[in-house]
């Protein structure tokens, strides 16, 4: 016997705000495309406008759609991820990615060990062609590429380091954390605006030649010694940073 519940129906606005969702995803509508007035919702779902209205203005409001006073109903770009460059003190990315209600995934695209260039040993304190370990990942929040990271690391900081660590762990700091009891202390980061290269476009799913908010990060440890060289590449519309500081 069917349970009551099964008896039922779930009210009108929740079964339109259903057919808005199927309709998006059967028709692969992406951020910023256009969905159709409420007239025509009302018309193709045979609902009332009033509640078609209800449906639209919930939706909106749980950040699913988007209105826009001269040009209707779209559908609502992802919540961007607030990466807070307000403190001295360094954290992990996939950390605060988890810590703001995302769920955090990367992608190892190389591990090597290479010698320093000038400009990153100047970074790190270092001779020009010390060893190092360059780490470069891509991050994603909620399924969408956000950043690419690139990590330059001495290689002496890090003995027996191999790519298979770095795929298995999900946080990297806190992988040298743990591993080779690293704590790490200030940094000191710029930002710029800069032409995105083909292969990282197409990474993080932008056109090429797009701006992308390029963040280099200069990380030491607690006494003070480089540890960390970064360049991250930020999607423009998924990132923003924000240089709120903590009291005190």
């Amino acid at each position: 016997m069917s349970g009551a519940s099964d008896l039922i129906e779930r009210p009108a606005y929740l079964r339109a705000q259903d057919a808005m969702l199927r309709m998006i995803e059967d028709e692969n509508l992406q951020p910023g495309d256009r969905i159709p007035s409420e007239r025509a919702l009302s018309e193709t779902l045979g609902l009332s406008r009033q509640t078609v209205r209800r449906a639209l203005e919930d939706l909106v409001r749980e950040g699913t759609l988007e209105r826009r006073s001269t040009s209707g109903t779209h559908v609502a770009a992802p919540r961007p991820f607030v990466r807070n460059i307000g403190t001295r003190r360094s954290g992990s990315i996939y950390r605060a990615m988890a810590r703001g209600g995302h769920t955090p995934g990367r992608r190892l695209l190389f591990f090597e060990q290479t010698l320093a260039s000038r400009l990153v040993a100047e970074h790190l304190r270092l001779p020009v062609r010390t060893p190092l370990i360059v780490i470069r990942r891509l991050l994603s929040i909620d399924a969408a590429p956000v950043c690419i990271e690139t990590s330059h690391i001495p290689a002496e900081r890090v003995p027996g380091l191999v790519a298979a660590d770095v795929l298995e762990a999900p946080s990297l700091y806190g992988l040298l954390e743990a591993r080779y009891g690293i704590e790490f202390g200030d940094r000191e980061a710029t930002i710029a605006a800069e032409p995105v290269l083909p292969q990282d476009a197409a990474l993080l799913g932008l056109e090429p030649g797009v701006n992308a908010l390029v963040y280099r990060l200069d990380v030491a440890d607690a006494d003070g010694r480089p540890i960390e060289h970064t360049i991250s590449i930020n999607h423009p519309e998924r990132v923003t940073f924000s240089t709120s500081l903590a009291p005190g």
